[in-house]
């Protein structure tokens, strides 16, 4: 095959494609594990105890949620983990400090190793301090690595000893810059509004730098992303705007929670991990809040429907498991039909292959297109050195707006 239209399909053809990519991506977010047994890695943001108003049980953790709408279902969840940030959490082997009242230990260290401990999940949470500085920056609470180096050796290390995990990086919520302390000083309506505009916005791209940077730092390990501060900030402003006091889900300026906001991430973070919609049945007792409880239906609705729509440009998750986006994903033509160099690159690359009549595109992961470029040659020289250092996609449309071929590529001075 020598010509660009060996490579082509009928446009029937290409809609029953695109239909058979959507129902197997649909299928397959619907098929995940329902036995997890989860490590975390983790901070404050899923495990805060004590909290500053005692709760009857541990309410104020994602764990306790976690195994609360479980026990609504068939499934079978079994928890535990250590406390610390990235500095602490590289220092290997772990340790095991974390139980609940009322979840199902994942690993007794006095008794068994780590791989005798059959765990299949892995959760990781880097500080809501360090957004500042890039994600392969040096990092701030250690120099001497970055996040990515730091997540990858413990990666590796947990690979080694239970190859086939799956992995989630629990995209957290940002500290509060404030004029006044909290407590005592509610914030502003000012200060909220622009709170959830930084975790909507700078905030939640760096999370999905991290994601992109691992998957090509170790993409055999499928690295998936939980946007949970981003959806936290989305239900507050969007589904149930105005029902819940600020200080029933804060309880200070870090921020750590109230129980209601534990359950809103621990809610997201089921239904990452164990790929479906929270049970139709299930109902968190009066701890949390009456404005969600009483709009619980639509949170549950939103929830599914943004994690199913947290996609890369091509579509894939993200979020759920066993969707993979580690290589190039061409729908139309042949891995060898378009070769782009240098990849990762300072700024500029050259693209060559079969380009005539087609529209080159640089987006982001979400879509937005940054540059268009209609080439009617056989080669490119694409500069992006006035673009942040990030991960970009090279996406490349006929003129029907068909994409062609994707591939993902890193901007790196």
């Amino acid at each position: 095959m020598t010509h660009v239209n060996d490579y082509m399909l009928s446009k029937k053809k290409i809609a029953i494609l695109i239909c058979l990519v959507v129902l197997l991506k649909t299928l397959s977010s619907s098929a995940q594990n329902n036995d997890i047994r989860l490590y975390a890695f983790a901070h404050s943001l899923i495990d805060h105890r004590p909290p500053a108003i005692a709760t009857p049980s541990d309410e104020t953790t994602v764990m306790f949620w976690i195994q609360d709408i479980v026990s609504q279902t068939s499934h079978t969840f079994a928890g535990g983990g250590q406390f610390g940030f990235l500095a602490q959490h590289v220092n290997l082997p772990p340790s095991s400090i974390l139980g609940y009242d009322n979840v199902t230990g994942v690993w007794d260290q006095d008794i068994e190793t780590f791989a005798e401990a059959d765990i299949n999940t892995i959760l990781l949470t880097a500080g809501n301090f360090i957004q500042y500085v890039p994600v392969d920056g040096p990092y701030p609470l250690d120099e001497s690595t970055t996040v990515i180096e730091a997540t990858s050796t413990i990666f590796d290390w947990v690979n080694q000893q239970e190859p086939g995990a799956d992995y989630f990086i629990y995209a957290n919520w940002p500290e509060m810059d404030l004029q006044q302390a909290f407590p005592p000083t509610l914030p502003s309506a000012a200060e909220v509004a622009d709170y959830h505009a930084q975790t909507l916005g700078s905030f939640s791209n760096w999370w999905i730098d991290y994601q992109d940077k691992m998957l090509i730092a170790r993409p055999d390990l499928n690295t998936r992303l939980i946007p949970v501060g981003n959806l936290i900030s989305r239900i507050v402003t969007e589904v149930i705007t105005g029902q819940v006091p600020f200080d029933e889900l804060y309880e200070d300026s870090s921020p750590h929670g109230r129980a209601s906001l534990y359950f809103l991430a621990g809610m997201i973070t089921y239904a990452a991990i164990y790929g479906e919609e929270i049970p139709a049945s299930y109902m968190p007792h009066d701890i949390v809040h009456d404005g969600i409880r009483s709009n619980l239906e639509t949170i549950k609705s939103f929830v599914w429907t943004e994690l199913n729509n947290y996609n890369f440009p091509d579509g894939s998750s993200r979020v759920f498991t066993n969707t993979t986006t580690t290589a190039v994903d061409n729908i139309l033509l042949e891995d060898d039909a378009i070769i782009l160099y240098p990849n990762p690159n300072n700024g500029a690359f050259e693209i060559t292959g079969l380009l005539s009549d087609y529209t080159i595109e640089i987006v982001n992961a979400y879509g937005t297109t940054f540059q268009s470029i209609d080439n009617q040659g056989s080669s490119a020289t694409v500069d992006i050195s006035s673009l942040p250092d990030s991960t970009y996609f090279v996406r490349i449309q006929n003129e029907d707006n068909e994409v062609l071929w994707l591939e993902r590529i890193v901007k790196i001075e």
